[in-house]
């Protein structure tokens, strides 16, 4: 059984925003385009079956959103909780000003069923 692969949709959904203008798994060197989305996910099995295959996983995705120009993160930050809600992920926010910098960090939560790509809530 193959694990869906969450962090390839969650560069999709960050690249179907085109007031982003860089998204990256990576830190850049240096900062130079706003607003920027650095994003990490993590995985851990859920559930396997009786042969050991892993039929759900849970995914941990964490979006950093930074901006220079003193414009607000909030129409992004809305898109994004928008469309991974509706995938089923539950979100959390966070923000903090960084010196003239702003930052808004969403952490999204759920469980894939590797089966039907189905994302669901711990009980």
């Amino acid at each position: 059984m193959e694990i869906y692969n969450v962090k390839t949709l969650v560069y999709k959904t960050l690249k179907s925003i085109p007031e982003l203008s860089y998204v990256s798994a990576f830190y850049p060197d240096k900062f130079a385009k706003f607003p920027t989305a650095i994003y990490k996910t993590t995985q851990a099995s859920y559930i396997r079956n009786n042969k050991q295959e892993e039929t759900d996983t849970e995914w941990n995705i964490t979006i950093d959103l930074y901006n220079d120009k003193n414009e607000s993160l909030t129409p992004i930050k809305n898109e994004l909780i928008a469309k991974f809600s509706a995938m089923g992920f539950s979100n959390s926010v966070g923000d903090q000003d960084l010196n003239g910098i702003s930052r808004v960090v969403l952490v999204f939560t759920g469980v894939v069923d590797n089966t039907s790509k189905r994302v669901y809530q711990k009980g």
